[in-house]
């Protein structure tokens, strides 16, 4: 599993032969987890509370076009 980027608490990450819509996992180390969908931004799965998830969103957000093409390369 690709580590993307790491903040305090969480990091982002991409599985090899994962499904479609294009997406990243976050996963804190409290356990929570989610996936956010790279192009609309959608967030599945419960991360409590949710101002944790400020931080990660935003650099998702950020860095679009260099996660879609990293997803690509990743995910075949």
């Amino acid at each position: 599993m690709p580590k993307l980027k790491r903040f305090p608490g969480c990091r982002v990450a991409i599985y090899p032969r994962d499904h479609r819509p294009p997406h990243v996992h976050v996963e804190f180390r409290d356990g929570d987890r989610c996936t956010v969908e790279i192009e609309t931004l959608l967030v599945t799965g419960m991360v409590r509370p949710a101002a944790k998830l400020k931080t990660p969103l935003a650099w998702i957000a950020a860095n679009r076009k260099r996660l879609l093409a990293k997803w690509k390369e990743i995910v075949r």
